[in-house]
């Protein structure tokens, strides 16, 4: 029998291995209550514990199938039971001493998972909370009734046919449960022990099984297994939103059948980590696992090409992605035991990894060989057609399949949402793209998570990394990804529920059949302008119809409708439902279609030639005007309408504050905007993104000007070379009265003198900061309530840029350089001018929109005919030019009332330095011409 039979005939077994791992240390959803309990200086009543504690003991009753005590595994010659393999695992020590596989393979993945358990068992019990922490200090509530939800929960067996049901029931307990209860270990969920734990077990008992060789305690190790693609180079090749998420839906099935043959098929790995470009895998410490083979001869690598290649948008197999994209399988050379805290699981190393999209020539040779026609315009590999509608659009079948399939959703399951860009962009008829980006290379190396205390550094517990600070442990590495993906998934949630209103969609019937494609997109030519629409063909019996994909309040506006109209979405929706009844029902007036898609060569003929619209309707359903595209651990995008652009900005920037603030000179959070027009191709859109996503993190140093300890937090005034940001630094745990000891520290520039540090007054601790060109220097971080005036500090600068494609050229201008900078004297900014932008263009708009252009543009024209288009930097410097910016700007036509004087010294002195660098000039383009204020 080859390997991988072996693993699939012993499924059962290795499953039930598996939910011995998630389950393990499942008796914490009672400690931690009782712990919780007592931290509040309750009585905690020993008749209670006792229930608690039998029924947990059981599972039961009514959740589980079997009580844990009858539930028996055998692998090989090796048995157990379940309960006893339990509690002797769940205790490396007693674990080590066990001459059972079963229990001391279970000790030694739990030893291996947890060594963020830095604390002793009776230590830090001062600091018990019922707090739930974020791996970067931010505290929000913790839930009651764990035990109660856990038993509610998992009301199923456990066998292998109920797994996701158990880990989707764990799931929503697990993640609201404890690994500790005391600061600042409160921050790893009972989840992530558990997650880990299984994978490190499970993957262990498959080596067992695939080489039959037992090893020792220490001897025990694994390796990583990649599946990686350059997902970003994928998702983003494409003309239109529809295509993209057809790719997105396609990606993420390839992916969950890869998890599919590797956690159960032959159910040897667990999914550790995922992003856009692919998942990781703990697996087992097999140097040549990638060439097991199962009975028919085929290789692991091989049935993981073979089962990407099946992903598709449905079920139905002619969709799928096929050889389009061929996975890069990348296993770690050497093992990883995870004996020590310095022995850190190689998770960046695969992270980092970005294969160059391939396609698999052998497949693309065999599609064209009866094949003569041009080349698809979306995949740019298959031939056009043959169908006559994919041809009439320049793609070819599989593709227009797959763009119609996302339509049809649209239309008819997925109504609450829009894919597409018309129904996005505002009143002016333009959308922006959001694009945001977290660099973790030096979170998930590990080296950023030795910044963080498990004790305050001082005379007993020493001022080096090794006695204080935390260890970064697979469980608190998965921890930290985690919390960044479900950040930006709740930024994507958060500004769909804002951007839903009462807008509404028209259905327009026709007195014959069209002969149109279903659920394709067309124009419908409506006075001055073009309104689109989507074909739904006769369903159920019920007539067909043109559904309209469009914001109906830029085409009231086109159609010259006052503002209190077309800026109401239901007035909007009213107004043009008016006119098409008018012009077409009433007045019988020929409606003219096409077919944007078609080439000059095919002509644009009029598709409802001889037809009339007989009646237009409402759809009932509200819909939120944005289009999430990507929410991972380091990336996102999402098109919003160009006008609401700022205030998710706003928003993305005020809960980055409030979730990383402790950590953010470390964890730096990069935000771009991308401006267009609403026909605007939507590649060069997205390649512009892309570029707004390529930057280095940047290691800046700062200088401190002023720090104001105030009740709480700490404020920070800092400069580097002429730019000055201000910082408010929490400096309280989530409960607002226990002092942070843990997590606001920052890197103090001291040039080798330890002296500078002050330890012995202050809290220092002595720690290892990653360079820009990978390596690692000894440096002193401070807490931010010890900071002083005139010290330097490093952080890593979080920045915004934006750009309007006013031509499709524009986006080969977004490049950054080794500095960080663009071509583009005062982009990007850093991510705290934004309040400051604000702010200043609140004092500008006291001026009429007229004066506003002619200050600004007297400022720019100066600067031109004093320093040239390639001015250096010498006008940001000359004392005569911030002089002439001043005179300017207070010789405006200030309203009475509002004068220049009136507006405060610093915010004066702000707006000479805003002129003087240009920023004026970018308030203007921004509010002026791109947003159309």
């Amino acid at each position: 029998m080859n390997q991988l039979d072996v693993l699939a005939q012993h499924r059962d077994e290795l499953l039930l291995a598996e939910a011995i791992g998630w389950l393990h240390d499942w008796q914490k959803c009672i400690d931690m209550k009782i712990a919780s309990d007592w931290s509040k200086g309750k009585t905690v009543d020993p008749k209670k514990i006792k229930q608690w504690q039998e029924r947990g003991k059981f599972l039961k009753p009514g959740n589980f199938s079997q009580c844990i005590e009858s539930i028996e595994i055998r692998i090989n010659e090796h048995s157990g039971n379940l309960k006893t393999i339990i509690e002797t695992g769940r205790v490396p020590s007693k674990a080590e001493k066990s001459d059972k596989l079963l229990e001391w393979v279970l000790g030694r993945s739990h030893d291996s998972a947890h060594i963020e358990k830095e604390l002793n068992d009776n230590e830090n019990q001062a600091f018990s909370t019922d707090w739930l922490s974020s791996p970067f200090g931010w505290e929000y509530s913790q839930p009651d009734n764990l035990l109660e939800n856990l038993l509610n929960q998992t009301k199923k067996g456990l066998t292998s046919n109920t797994r996701h049901d158990l880990l989707n029931a764990l799931g929503n307990v697990f993640r609201k449960a404890w690994g500790d209860n005391r600061r600042p270990i409160n921050e790893v969920m009972l989840w992530d022990w558990s997650s880990i734990v299984a994978a490190l077990y499970k993957a262990e008992l498959a080596r067992y099984v695939l080489t039959n060789q037992q090893r020792s305690y220490t001897g025990i190790a694994w390796r990583l297994l990649s599946i990686r693609v350059n997902g970003l180079d994928y998702l983003l090749g494409v003309d239109g939103i529809p295509d993209l998420l057809a790719r997105q839906a396609l990606l993420k099935d390839s992916w969950d059948r890869v998890q599919t043959l590797l956690e159960e098929t032959y159910p040897m790995a667990l999914e550790v980590y995922r992003d856009e470009n692919g998942p990781v895998f703990v697996v087992p410490d097999i140097k040549d696992l990638l060439d097991s083979s199962e009975r028919g001869g085929k290789k692991l690598k091989e049935l993981i090409e073979e089962t990407f290649a099946l992903g598709c948008v449905h079920e139905d197999l002619n969709l799928a992605i096929a050889r389009e994209v061929v996975p890069y399988c990348y296993l770690d050379s050497t093992p990883w035991q995870g004996k020590a805290p310095q022995d850190i699981p190689p998770i960046t190393q695969h992270v980092q990894r970005q294969p160059v999209t391939t396609t698999d020539p052998v497949w693309l040779q065999n599609l064209w060989k009866p094949h003569t026609a041009d080349i698809c315009t979306v995949c740019g590999l298959r031939p056009q057609g043959p169908s006559g509608k994919a041809a009439e659009r320049n793609v070819c079948d599989i593709c227009e399949a797959r763009r119609a399939d996302r339509s049809q959703r649209w239309a008819t399951s997925e109504t609450d949402r829009t894919i597409w860009i018309d129904e996005v962009a505002d009143t002016n008829g333009r959308f922006a793209m959001i694009v945001g980006s977290f660099d973790l290379t030096h979170w998930l190396s590990g080296d950023l998570v030795r910044t963080l205390l498990v004790k305050e550094p001082n005379t007993t517990n020493g001022y080096y990394a090794d006695k204080v600070a935390k260890n970064p442990s697979f469980a608190r590495l998965r921890r930290i990804w985690e919390t960044t993906r479900r950040f930006w998934h709740e930024v994507q949630d958060a500004t769909l529920q804002a951007l839903s209103d009462d807008r509404r969609r028209l259905k327009i019937y026709l007195d014959q059949q069209p002969n149109l494609g279903p659920f394709h997109v067309y124009d419908l030519v409506v006075g001055s302008t073009d309104l689109s629409v989507v074909w739904i063909p006769p369903q159920n019996g019920a007539a067909g119809y043109l559904l309209t994909a469009d914001n109906l309040g830029y085409i009231a506006r086109q159609l010259g409708a006052e503002s209190g109209i077309y800026t109401s979405p239901a007035k909007a929706a009213g107004f043009v439902k008016k006119y098409l009844c008018e012009q077409f029902v009433k007045n019988a007036r020929q409606p003219i279609l096409r077919n944007p898609d078609a080439s000059p060569s095919r002509g644009y003929a009029n598709l409802l030639a001889g037809m009339r619209i007989t009646k237009v309707e409402y759809q009932p359903n509200a819909y939120a005007t944005a289009i999430p595209i990507l929410a991972e651990p380091r990336s996102f995008l999402m098109l919003v309408p160009a006008d609401k652009s700022l205030e998710v900005l706003k928003q993305i920037k005020a809960k980055y504050e409030c979730e990383m603030g402790k950590v953010r000179d470390r964890l730096p959070l990069h935000l771009g905007c991308v401006f267009a027009a609403r026909r605007t191709p939507i590649r060069a859109v997205l390649e512009a993104g892309r570029a707004m996503l390529d930057r280095e993190p940047l290691l800046q140093r700062w200088q401190i000007k002023k720090v104001d300890r105030q009740p709480g937090h700490v404020v920070l005034q800092l400069e580097h070379s002429g730019c000055s940001v201000q910082w408010q630094i929490p400096l309280k745990m989530g409960d607002g009265t226990t002092d942070d000891l843990w997590y606001p520290y920052f890197f103090l520039e001291t040039n080798g003198d330890d002296s500078k540090a002050d330890a012995s007054n202050r809290r220092a601790v002595k720690v290892l900061m990653p360079q820009s060109n990978g390596k690692k220097v000894d440096e002193w971080i401070v807490h931010a309530g010890d900071l002083r005036i005139g010290e330097t500090i490093y952080r890593w600068s979080s920045t915004f840029d934006f750009e309007f494609l006013d031509t499709t050229a524009r986006r080969f201008e977004i490049s950054y350089d080794e500095h960080g900078r663009r071509p583009r004297r005062t982009r990007p900014f850093y991510l705290e001018d934004l309040d400051r932008l604000e702010e200043l263009w609140r004092s500008m708009t006291r001026l009429t929109k007229t004066q506003r252009h002619q200050v600004i543009r007297t400022i720019e024209a100066t600067r031109e005919a004093w320093y040239g288009t390639d001015d250096n930097g010498q006008s940001t410097t000359d004392e005569v030019f911030k002089q002439f910016v001043a005179d300017t700007l207070a010789g405006a036509a200030w309203p009475k009332g509002q004068g220049w004087n009136t507006i405060p010294a610093k915010w004066r002195d702000e707006l000479i330095q805003a002129g003087v660098r240009g920023d004026l000039a970018d308030l203007a383009e921004l509010h002026l011409e791109i947003l159309k204020e």
